[in-house]
Parts: structure tokens; C-alpha cells; sequence
């Protein structure tokens, strides 16, 4: 009779290919996957096929960290930490996030990760919206999903051109108020 899986070393495998994704890149091997979990080499090629498989599993999870909710009272102030949070994240991590990215313009599966990651974490941040709106600090029609998309994207774009980031405040202030004369 086959061993049941043991969910512990399948969350250590996770972990392990999550850990060296960001601080190696792409660039790892199952073996190496398997000294960082502690586990052997057996193990990790017991639950997944190859590198592509563990690549996506662990890529999917690390996606999924959860986003900092913050309520400070007034959407300024909440779009504020949102994206100091969000061009720390990017400057901690910059050549593996490259990386990541080039990958998703070859593999669509990593593409969709990314996609699907953006999109959840989009919309488990949503009540500093639903907050905004009752303060009536957000006209009622505004498309604040594409006030996300261009938080999001002029992270983005700046930091695979490694240019160098705003500040928050002016990501902030052109976010709310644009670039028409005060």
C-alpha cells in the first residue's frame, strides 16, 4: 500500500521553490529544491513531473501574498501605503520580477498566474474603494479599476525599464488629481 503525502513536506517543497524563485530566479534546479525543503530528491519529483509544474505551483502561491488593507482614514492616506507597498515590493525584487514577466511573454500558463495574482490581490484590497466611496472621496461612476491598472502598470513599466520610481506621494497625487493646474 502507497504512503499517504505528507501535506508538511509538500508546504516545505512550496515554500523552498517559492524561497528560491525570489531570491535566485528561475534559475534553480529540482535538486536544489529538495536540499532547501529538506527532503529528497524523490520527494519533490514524487508530487511534480518536472521544474515547469513546480515552477507554476510555487509561482501561484507566492502570487497570493496577501495584501495590507490599510484604513487610515482617508483614501490619500490608503492609496498612500498601497503603493510605498507596492514600489518596495518592486525595488526588493526587481531582477526576479523581470524575470517572472519575460517568462509570462513565453508561457502562457505563468501569464495567466500572473493575471489571476493581480486581479485577487485587486480585489481583496477593494474595500479602501467601498471606503472612499461612503466618504465620498471617489466620484460614484470613477472606473477604479483602471485607477488599480495604472497603480499597477506604471510600476510596472518603470521598473522593467529600470526607471527609476516616483515617490508615493507623486504616484498619488497624478493618480487623484491628475495633471491639470490646481
Amino acid at each position: 500500500m502507497a504512503r499517504k503525502p505528507d501535506p508538511e513536506v509538500d508546504l516545505r517543497i512550496k515554500q523552498a521553490a517559492a524561497t528560491l524563485i525570489f531570491t535566485k530566479g528561475l534559475d534553480f534546479t529540482m535538486d536544489e529544491v529538495a536540499q532547501v525543503a529538506s527532503v529528497g530528491r524523490a520527494s519533490v519529483f514524487r508530487r511534480y513531473a518536472g521544474k515547469r509544474d513546480l515552477l507554476l505551483d510555487a509561482l501561484g502561491s507566492a502570487m497570493d501574498a496577501q495584501v495590507t488593507m490599510p484604513d487610515t482614514g482617508s483614501f490619500a492616506g490608503d492609496l498612500r501605503v498601497v503603493v510605498s507597498e507596492t514600489l518596495d515590493a518592486w525595488q526588493a525584487s526587481a531582477p526576479v520580477v523581470r524575470q517572472i514577466y519575460g517568462e509570462a511573454g513565453r508561457d502562457p500558463a505563468v501569464a495567466e498566474i500572473m493575471r489571476s495574482a493581480m486581479r485577487s490581490r485587486m480585489e481583496r484590497s477593494w474595500g479602501i474603494y467601498e471606503r472612499a466611496l461612503a466618504r465620498g472621496e471617489v466620484r460614484a461612476d470613477a472606473d477604479l479599476w483602471l485607477l488599480s491598472d495604472m497603480l499597477v502598470g506604471l510600476v510596472v513599466y518603470r521598473g522593467l525599464l529600470e526607471k527609476p520610481p516616483p515617490s508615493a506621494d507623486e504616484v498619488v497625487e497624478a493618480l487623484l488629481h491628475g495633471f491639470a493646474p490646481r
